[in-house]
């Protein structure tokens, strides 16, 4: 009996997060839950760092992944991160591409609940349950643009005007402070530590920022959007 009320529970919860639940059959949601794992991953933990042998397909119930890719001599840049509703598109493409060796990292940047779905149903379920498939290629879509997205503020915007980019969004605009090393910011943005460091220094003397240890305060906000508002 326990064992039901907790499934119902599960179930209920999957059609609050994920929309596309509630338009399948209640057999259709019964053969979707007999082929889930729930798995409960604290912060921090790294769940892959070579996309290859997935034991499925990861859905977000609640939390949030990072998916970074490293360069050769060590550089980290975030590619996007995946929050509740969603699903890791690079275990997508595990499953449908088989193992494909893509050296990407992915880790809990805070507790997370997953719920992996099964090899099996996902290759099967292109044929029997549409909705699902909409869900999953529209996340694949939506992360392929954010990635891209990213390839370009690389390729064609200046560490200076990224930095001030993300410093505003993590400090809400100046109304919180940013709790991150600058070895984190880097990651976030793709580029060295020493660099992060050396574009901080210059906004403090500015009066843009104060810095203290792992903690990083907007005291000027107006002067931040001026740089990321810029052109260069």
């Amino acid at each position: 009996m326990k064992r039901q009320e907790e499934r119902e529970q599960l179930k209920a919860e999957i059609k609050e997060v994920f929309s596309f639940m509630s338009e399948l059959s209640p057999e259709q949601q019964d053969v979707f839950l007999d082929h889930t794992v729930l798995e409960f991953v604290a912060a921090d933990t790294v769940l892959a760092e070579k996309i290859g042998n997935c034991p499925g397909l990861a859905l977000i119930l609640s939390g949030e992944l990072r998916v970074s890719r490293i360069s050769g001599d060590g550089r980290e840049v975030t590619l996007y991160r995946i929050g509740k509703g969603r699903t890791c598109p690079l275990s997508a493409i595990c499953i449908l591409g088989g193992n494909i060796g893509y050296a990407a990292k992915v880790i809990a940047s805070v507790d997370t609940k997953l719920l992996w779905l099964s090899k099996d149903y996902v290759n099967r379920s292109m044929f029997l349950c549409e909705p699902f498939w909409r869900f999953l290629f529209n996340c694949m879509t939506n992360r392929l643009l954010e990635a891209m997205d990213i390839v370009d503020d690389i390729a064609f915007v200046p560490i200076r005007k990224r930095l001030a980019q993300l410093l505003l969004t993590s400090s809400n605009r100046g109304k919180q402070a940013v709790y991150a090393t600058h070895e984190a910011l880097a990651k976030e943005i793709g580029t060295a530590r020493e660099v992060i460091s050396r574009e901080l220094k210059n906004l403090e003397r500015s009066d843009a920022v104060i810095l203290s240890r792992g903690k990083i305060n907007v005291k000027d906000p107006a002067q931040l959007e001026i740089i990321a508002n810029s052109r260069y």
